[in-house]
């Protein structure tokens, strides 16, 4: 679209010019608020819980707090090799607040910490089986002769 101004562009050739940016520029601004509804009535159109579901979430919520303020005094000595795996000083060092700050910064979305224990561990096995696919086909791309 963009026009290359020289000295035989008119006035209203640099009108049309000025024309067409604005436009762009309106195009864009409507792009933005597009988005930014589509993901309000994203939110917006979630199915509501029952009320037995709101309870349960709500019990599990309470003892969720009460664990994790419970939970800091606990010393986890062990933490150096957690089922064969070893596990770097640094995450070692980190607190559950700093652990759930960290896989937000790497995840795609933010909210690990306020995700039920349940919904950690099914992420924390999507993860793993993502890493076993990409060592196999590491494994195979070495495994070939270019």
């Amino acid at each position: 679209m963009k026009k290359i101004i020289d000295q035989n562009t008119t006035p209203s050739d640099l009108d049309e010019i000025a024309f067409m940016e604005e436009v762009v520029t309106e195009v864009e601004e409507i792009k933005h608020k597009v988005n930014k509804t589509e993901a309000l009535l994203a939110k917006q159109l979630k199915p509501i819980p029952s009320i037995s579901q709101r309870i349960i979430k709500w019990i599990l919520n309470t003892f969720g707090v009460i664990y994790i303020l419970i939970e800091r005094y606990v010393e986890y000595p062990d933490d150096g090799n957690i089922l064969g795996m070893e596990i770097d000083e640094d995450i070692q060092k980190m607190s559950r607040k700093n652990l759930c700050r960290y896989m937000d910064a790497v995840l795609p979305e933010k909210g690990f910490f306020d995700l039920q224990s349940t919904s950690k561990i099914r992420l924390g096995c999507q993860l793993l089986r993502e890493s076993k696919r990409q060592e196999k086909i590491n494994k195979t791309l070495e495994s070939i002769d270019f």
